[in-house]
């Protein structure tokens, strides 16, 4: 029984740690060595002390080369020595050993990658779902001008150290950011510990499933709540809009959520009628170029929103916060800005829009005072593929067709169990068509284009928890279709292709085709992610412009605006488009030799600029 309660003990010791077994054997050294010394003292030298007794057996013990000096002792005292240096280097080796062990354990648990992040005011990034590629440039990008900041990226799909190979050769050179990643669960407590939520500045939840989203934002809503850290808020994108309450409620306040499937389908059913399109919210979304700031210009107080531009030379006055925080997007004409209301600019930088001491001048004979609405689309629409944001693209494209307009959607095979779902489908504007029929082979794409100058959307479903291998092959699916299409052109077919795209890896491969514009949805969601990570208050801004209710994002005719054939001014377009409440953000610019578009933004407002009957201004306006 004792036998075994001290195997018991010992078994306990054994699988305690580090800690336990150091322990254990330095209380095993002493007692060898005041053991020894004991014996040392007894047997062989009475007379020199037992203190010296101690100090001989712990010499013996813990160098065995002492053994050289005892060549002038009896046999006993030797073969004893010997003894005693074995009993010490099997303590020694022991030691070394768990010392290795724990350095070992340690190694590994760093590879792990669970070892806690001691950072201040970091952005922390749960999920590496497709678009994490995205945010880390953007926030590289978003902290050039800092000396040192700090990035943590966790997810447990993954390894740790592949994690890291996968940023190192992503990003050789992350410039004034170091990368951190992590492995754990997002959505356990414990393993978000270890990313110090209570010293972060912003959560990212990069994540395709709305469910893992919510419930890792209730997960990192207990931590910011626990923790005090007030300053500290989540922004996550909410797929499915019957979710978004959900999602609210977990957040309780600490949380900034993105839905934008709606504003999705808008993008690419504006995209599809005005090239380039895509182009412009890119530049508004990302840090490359221009962005939205917030700031305060006293020097402007009491001037009108039409004047306003004309104060700014290279930047663009989009609207206003007033002091209790309520977002002004494209206000009225004649909305004053008053003492501490301040500007909501386009511009390439913070700091750089410092208005001038008067208003540039305009070319009031080159405006166009009498509004002209824009013709109704004529085209015919093929969308190519299935997607769940059909029924919301169609809605979109049924304001701007001319009534009787023939829409034809084709679906595969594989898609088949949709067509009475589409097939269902009822617009006012829109006469619609539904086909099963393979469109990956030429000739039956070939029959689909009856007419010339037809609109032609390439569409793949994004669905929630997709893999990203999923994405791969739905993406190598559009490419194909892609490729059938630039043979067509080649043939004389006459066509406007707008492709979505899931995964932003293949940017560059959908180029090859030749593709008139494309969408990358998950791209402009991570790029709105890292935007206000950055900045909490430009959510607003981001869901004035994306949703339907407000200002949205429009390509219009030039001449609508100025007098054409004639160079003008950026001032005097920017008035032109102000006095009808619009914000020139930028033009598309034709280049008849190329038959193709040039998209400006925010240019020098002083650029002259002939504008042709091809030519428009991109503007912030109202339907």
């Amino acid at each position: 029984m004792k036998k075994n309660k001290f195997q018991y003990w010992f078994d306990n010791q054994m699988a305690s740690g580090t800690g336990a077994l150091v322990r254990l054997l330095f209380i095993v050294t002493a007692i060898a060595v005041f053991g020894v010394g004991l014996l040392v003292y007894a047997i062989f030298n009475r007379d020199a002390g037992y203190a010296n007794g101690v100090f001989t057996a712990l010499l013996h013990i813990m160098d065995p080369g002492t053994m050289a000096e005892d060549g002038d002792g009896s046999v006993f005292y030797i073969v004893f020595m010997l003894v005693v240096c074995f009993i010490g280097i099997l303590l020694t080796s022991t030691l070394t050993g768990i010392i290795c062990n724990a350095i070992d354990d340690r190694v590994q648990e760093l590879r792990r990658g669970k070892s806690i992040v001691v950072e201040q005011n970091h952005v922390v990034v749960l999920g590496t779902d497709n678009g994490i590629y995205t945010i880390v440039s953007e926030l590289i990008e978003a902290n050039l001008n800092q000396k040192r900041e700090a990035l943590v990226i966790m997810d447990d799909k993954i390894p740790k150290d592949e994690m890291d190979e996968h940023i190192r050769q992503r990003f050789p050179d992350t410039k004034t950011t170091r990368v951190i990643c992590r492995s754990g669960s997002i959505c356990d407590l414990n393993d978000l510990a270890v990313c110090s939520i209570d010293t972060c500045r912003s959560v990212i939840i990069n994540v395709d499933d709305d469910f893992l989203t919510i419930k890792s934002i209730l997960a990192v809503t207990k931590l910011i709540k626990e923790s005090g850290n007030k300053n500290c808020y989540i922004t996550a994108v909410i797929r499915d809009e019957h979710n978004i309450q959900a999602a609210e409620i977990a957040g309780e306040g600490y949380a900034e959520i993105l839905s934008f499937r709606d504003a999705m389908s808008r993008i690419i059913a504006h995209t599809s009628r005005h090239a380039g399109l895509s182009a412009v919210y890119t530049e508004l979304f990302d840090y490359d170029g221009s962005e939205f700031y917030i700031e305060e210009h006293p020097e402007v107080v009491g001037q009108p929103m039409f004047e306003l531009n004309r104060y700014f030379p290279v930047s663009i006055v989009a609207g206003m916060r007033k002091p209790d925080g309520q977002i002004l997007i494209n206000p009225d004409p004649q909305t004053v800005l008053e003492a501490g209301d301040r500007l909501i600019l386009f511009a390439e930088d913070d700091g750089v829009s410092t208005p001038a001491a008067e208003p540039a001048a305009v070319d009031q004979t080159a405006v166009l005072t009498k509004h002209v609405p824009e013709d109704p689309l004529t085209n015919d629409i093929l969308i190519l593929g299935y997607s769940s944001n059909i029924p919301l693209i169609l809605g979109e494209e049924d304001h701007y067709v001319a009534n009787g307009s023939l829409v034809t959607i084709a679906i595969p095979e594989d898609q088949a169990e949709h067509y009475e779902e589409l097939n269902a489908l009822s617009f006012e504007n829109i006469k619609l068509q539904v086909l099963v029929t393979d469109i990956y082979d030429r000739d039956e794409l070939e029959k689909l284009l009856r007419n010339d100058n037809t609109l032609v959307l390439v569409l793949a479903d994004a669905e929630d928890g997709m893999t990203d291998e999923d994405a791969e092959m739905k993406d190598a699916k559009i490419l194909m279709v892609l490729l059938q299409l630039k043979y067509l052109a080649g043939k004389g077919h006459r066509m406007k292709v707008t492709s979505e795209v899931l995964r932003s890896e293949n940017e560059e491969l959908a180029e090859i085709t030749e593709v008139n514009d494309f969408v990358i949805g998950r791209n402009i969601s991570s790029l709105l992610l890292a935007q206000i990570s950055q900045y909490r208050e430009l959510k607003e801004i981001f869901h004035e412009l994306l949703t339907e209710e407000g200002s949205e994002i429009y390509v219009r005719p030039a001449k609508h605006y100025i007098r054409t054939e004639r160079p003008v001014n950026i001032y005097t377009a920017g008035y032109a488009a102000a006095i009808r409440q619009e914000v020139l953000i930028g033009y598309r610019k034709y280049d008849p030799e190329t038959d193709s578009y040039t998209i400006i933004s925010n240019p020098p407002k002083d650029t002259m600029v002939e504008w042709g009957d091809e030519d428009c201004f991109i503007v912030i306006a109202e339907d």
